[in-house]
């Protein structure tokens, strides 16, 4: 076993003495609200002070502005205790912690940052239609797959006919889930609800992040989630061979090919993501999971923080390097489509 997952086993099988913990946001938004009514169900406590906390986890994003970070007083007090959780499609392991857009590389090896689920999945912009599948469900779709254009792989699904009755594959890109005034909001929810429980599997692929809220929501209704993110960190401590389907980008064209071997097993593997959603991510255990990947993010095999630390600025550079370039070319592509008066060859996101 590897000296991360030994050191986050231990955690999560309460092997470390209850931790004091201090929870500060960087930015506004809900979710120090949701993880302190988690912490109500923990082994673990809150604190006030960070003076008085053996653990500081600072929430909220910060790939696009790491000074809110680095800048913070009381990281610059005390870095050796603070860890961070954040949701931020901009991966920026600057600190150790739980980045729900975890890549696998150097900072995933050293066991210094790991993945877990969005707690903002029950808050304010929730689905509560998303709901355990019956058992007995009629499933009519092989595989289904509802939402933006965000990425270069879900504009290359959009392109593909797979010419099939049972399945379905749609570009939601005009509908902004994070608008509660959308029109037909509830009745979006609904379709989106309902077509994951009469899907045999349900595809996930990346979005603006290697993570999304998507591959949770299917595994907690009970339905096979088929994940297409080659560079996803997937969550530690659970056994993700027994249920799930991994399929690498660039085999999207196969995805019928490569799924109808496995329906007849769609309905136990879904039962199987349900019962490690129950166990790993339902809402009463996440604050101790996130305690625990935290405590083993801080306590990191080598090489030491002090190497990672100094590579900090290098990564703000790079990140934003990339940032740049990409915008750019983006621009530079769109114009230059127009001005030739040729079709985009990929649906783009609106």
């Amino acid at each position: 076993m590897a000296y991360a997952d030994s050191t986050l086993e231990l955690a999560q099988n309460g092997k470390i003495e209850p931790m004091k913990v201090h929870l500060i946001p960087l930015v506004a938004g809900e979710l120090q609200d949701l993880l302190s009514k988690r912490a109500e169900h923990s082994r673990h406590s809150l604190v006030e002070e960070h003076g008085d906390a053996d653990m500081v986890i600072f929430l909220g994003d910060f790939g696009r502005t790491p000074e809110l970070l680095l800048s913070h007083p009381v990281y610059r007090a005390c870095p050796e205790k603070c860890a961070v959780y954040t949701e931020d499609d901009d991966f920026l392991p600057l600190v150790p912690g739980v980045y729900c857009s975890a890549q696998v590389g150097e900072h995933s090896r050293a066991g210094r940052v790991f993945s877990y689920s969005y707690i903002s999945r029950d808050g304010q912009f929730s689905n509560r239609y998303v709901a355990p599948v019956e058992d007995n469900a009629a499933k009519k779709l092989l595989f289904s797959f509802q939402g933006g254009s965000t990425s270069m792989v879900r504009k290359r699904l959009f392109n593909l006919d797979f010419k099939r009755q049972d399945v379905l594959i749609e570009n939601t890109s005009a509908y902004w889930h994070w608008d509660r005034s959308q029109p037909d909001r509830e009745a979006r929810q609904q379709r989106y609800a309902q077509t994951i429980a009469t899907s045999h599997f349900v595809l996930c692929p990346r979005g603006a992040g290697c993570g999304s809220i998507r591959f949770f929501e299917v595994m907690s209704a009970g339905v096979a989630p088929v994940l297409i993110a080659d560079d996803y960190l997937l969550p530690a401590g659970i056994d993700w061979d027994s249920f799930l389907l991994r399929i690498p980008e660039k085999d999207i064209a196969r995805l019928p090919e490569l799924l109808e071997p496995h329906v007849a097993t769609s309905a136990a593997r879904g039962r199987l993501a349900r019962e490690a959603w129950l166990q790993h991510f339902a809402p009463e255990n996440e604050f101790d999971e996130i305690v625990s990947a935290c405590y083993a993010a801080l306590h990191h095999a080598p090489p030491s923080e002090a190497s990672f630390l100094r590579k900090q600025r290098g990564m703000i550079f790079r990140a934003a390097a990339y940032r740049n370039i990409k915008t750019q070319a983006r621009a530079l592509i769109l114009k230059t489509f127009k001005l030739l008066r040729i079709k985009l060859p990929y649906q783009m996101n609106r």
